[in-house]
């Protein structure tokens, strides 16, 4: 089975762990890429755009609400380049209503569970779905 590149834009560390941990669970085998700030995160969209032999993620997971510029913006510079075609799964903490006409760029909203366990669950739901049934 083919090893899927999960494109990881996340600025906790505790998020960081379960999720990587998560997603390195049975299943689908993950190479995860970790970039844990917007600026990291805005240069990693540059080299999409400019450089057509950068690897392409098969999934991005970003966090919504990263500190300087947020998930939101990050997501619509990785979408106006060659990547436009990935999905995109966009992590919130907020308890807001979430629409799926909110950001047209993400494939879906999913609320980070407090409880560690739902956590890791959203998490590996999340792997089975991306990677497995829709790619």
């Amino acid at each position: 089975m083919k090893t899927k590149n999960i494109l990881l834009i996340e600025d906790c560390e505790m998020d960081i762990v379960l999720i990587k941990e998560s997603l390195d669970q049975k299943g689908v085998l993950c190479e995860i890429e970790v970039v844990k700030n917007s600026i990291e995160a805005l240069l990693y969209a540059e080299n999409l755009n400019i450089d057509p032999t950068f690897k392409k993620p098969d999934l991005i997971i970003v966090n919504e609400e990263l500190i300087t510029v947020d998930g939101i913006n990050i997501l619509s510079k990785i979408k106006n380049s060659t990547a436009s075609s990935l999905p995109v799964i966009m992590l919130t903490s907020t308890k807001r209503n979430l629409s799926p006409t909110f950001n047209p760029h993400a494939s879906c909203y999913i609320e980070k569970p407090l409880e560690v366990n739902e956590f890791v669950k959203v998490i590996q739901e999340i792997k089975y779905f991306w990677l497995t049934l829709a790619n």
